[in-house]
């Protein structure tokens, strides 16, 4: 029996046996990360079953899936839908990549599916109540052949830990390629080891320069592959390249698996993650206010350096007249852009929201806001027994909900202008109200702005103030540690999670009031908004009765005229 502290990065499961028949094939749950001495490892669990929930199984439903080989079980549990204890029966199958043919069939039966959208690998994370950091026990086994980590564990049980920042490995490579037809002329690889940055080039016959990436990637084994544009350039010529070359198959996954495209803009490989540095600027576009979003512009606005002087479109040329010219404006290419993700703390910043939101760093840095939401409240539903619906189609007609309230701006210049925040005023006004989907009722004693009534939490508290609360109690926590480190690394961590707190607290309600969310409730997101303008509205009416001047106001700020001039307190 080993045990070992681990920073999960990727989740996902495989077939057993990987090659066998399907009908013979169950699913073993696959978590990818880093230990907290710097390690990599592999974590294979087995023996956990794919289930979802229908609503009043019919008869003929029980009939049906009761002569299923596919269906394991049908168990009756009493769920909360729409706010009733309702009759429902847990459906388990044997494979998980069965359940959209089977809530599909339960539709047919006249029975609503329930919790049947969300992937294997998250309702493993959510029922065993795994955090972004886990500590697991389990037995050694040999990666070799099987995985290109440094370690290989067979788990048993799993417990909590305190989140830690490992030191993750990002390999970033850069393609420089033939205008002419295509072939590749070298691929420049940096990454940093030690603390300092190495690089790598990949030159020669086109099929050994392919070869050799792969074979690099398994040597280094990298966390994360990144480089600027590589979504849109140069990931497309490598899979080109290798097709043309006869390599059916990039195995650049941790378990030897190809990867492939995961929507528009990212793409799977099993045990790291792929991550496009331009989208990653692009993501931070708020703090760093870029003109252009060229590696070059970047480079220089970030790092005070740039791309190397080469004619691209004279790249033939270039090759054939300088060879050694175009390998040291690849290599810098790879290396401004593991800098400037470096620079932008991207990773960083992914790494504390995931430990929020008790998710692998994948499902942070390339999901969606909803997803970090899901990850929280579908536990506490859960466990709470209330009926966790699907995802709604999106697009159509919705309710609108009306917005914050915004004060109109006079035009003229103002000195002296104070600004009051609020921006956490959404989560307060939720705890304040007992504003959940758990808890609106004609019988409830709290009233929004709107009509909506919410039962007291006297009488039944809501999940959502619950959670809020106790996030709010977390962050406390937090930024009493960073107050008392002295290390200013640990400082930095402890800061970096309040405010991933901060930011999660605060997402809430964007996600709810969206109509494609699961759990959104018209009731809930227009009698959240309507009770901070009426609090917005009220502080206003405060400052202008105590004759300040207010310059502006809007959804979560109120921007007034200091009563005395200069910054002495007045």
């Amino acid at each position: 029996m080993a045990t070992y502290d681990v920073r999960i990065v990727t989740a996902s499961y495989r077939r057993e046996p990987r090659n066998g028949p399907e009908q013979a094939q169950l699913p073993v749950i696959q978590l990818f990360g880093r230990t907290r001495e710097g390690q990599s490892i592999t974590i294979e669990y087995s023996g956990f079953q794919p289930y979802f929930f229908v609503v009043e199984p019919p008869q003929s439903l029980r009939g049906a899936f009761g002569r299923d080989p596919q269906v394991v079980k049908l168990e009756d549990v009493t769920l909360q839908v729409e706010g009733k204890p309702t009759p429902c029966a847990r459906v388990v199958l044997r494979q998980p990549w069965k359940t959209p043919e089977y809530r599909e069939k339960a539709r047919r039966y006249g029975s609503t599916p329930l919790e049947a959208d969300i992937p294997f690998q998250h309702r493993f994370i959510y029922d065993m109540d795994l955090g972004a950091a886990v500590r697991v026990h389990g037995t050694p086994a040999d990666p070799a052949g099987r995985y290109t980590t440094d370690l290989f564990l067979v788990a048993e049980r799993f417990e909590p830990c305190d989140p830690f920042r490992p030191a993750l490995r990002v390999l970033s490579f850069d393609i420089e390629n033939s205008i002419l037809d295509n072939h590749i002329f070298c691929i420049g690889i940096a990454y940093r080891e030690a603390g300092e940055i190495k690089t790598r080039i990949l030159q020669g016959k086109e099929r050994e320069i392919v070869e050799g990436f792969i074979k690099l990637v398994h040597e280094l084994d990298p966390d994360i592959i990144s480089g600027y544009n590589i979504d849109g350039y140069d990931l497309p010529v490598l899979i080109d390249r290798a097709t043309k070359n006869g390599i059916p198959r990039l195995q650049l996954a941790r378990d030897f698996s190809d990867f492939f495209h995961l929507g528009e803009r990212f793409w799977r490989v099993d045990g790291r993650i792929l991550t496009d540095v331009w989208w990653a600027v692009k993501a931070e576009r708020l703090t760093l206010h870029m003109k252009q979003e060229t590696l070059d512009y970047v480079g220089r606005q970030l790092l005070g350096e740039g791309k190397h002087e080469l004619s691209r479109q004279k790249i033939d040329e270039e090759w054939a007249r300088d060879s050694e010219k175009v390998i040291r404006y690849c290599l810098n290419d790879a290396v401004l852009s593991l800098r400037i993700l470096e620079k932008i703390g991207r990773i960083e910043k992914t790494l504390d929201l995931a430990a929020v939101s008790k998710l692998p760093l994948e499902d942070v840095l390339h999901g969606r806001t909803s997803n970090l939401i899901d990850s929280i409240l579908i536990r506490a539903a859960d466990r709470a027994h209330v009926a966790v619906p699907m995802m709604k189609m999106r697009g159509g007609r919705v309710e609108q909900i009306e917005g914050g309230y915004v004060h109109s701006l006079q035009p003229g210049l103002y000195e002296w202008v104070i600004s009051l925040d609020f921006r956490a005023m959404y989560p307060s006004l939720i705890i304040e109200n007992n504003i959940c989907f758990t808890t609106v009722s004609p019988a409830g004693t709290i009233e929004s702005p709107t009509g909506a009534k919410f039962l007291s939490a006297e009488v039944k508290k809501g999940l959502l103030p619950v959670i809020l609360a106790s996030l709010m109690k977390d962050r406390q926590e937090v930024r009493a540690k960073m107050r008392e480190a002295t290390d200013p690394q640990m400082k930095e961590f402890y800061d970096g999670l309040q405010a991933a707190i901060k930011i999660l607290m605060n997402a809430f309600y964007g996600v709810l009031a969206s109509s494609f969310y699961r759990f959104n409730d018209p009731k809930v997101g227009a009698s959240i908004t309507a009770f901070a303008r009426e609090r917005i509205k009220g502080i206003i009416g405060e400052l202008e009765t105590d004759g300040v001047k207010v310059v502006y106001a809007d959804t979560d700020s109120v921007f007034f005229q200091s009563p005395t001039p200069g910054l002495e307190p007045s």
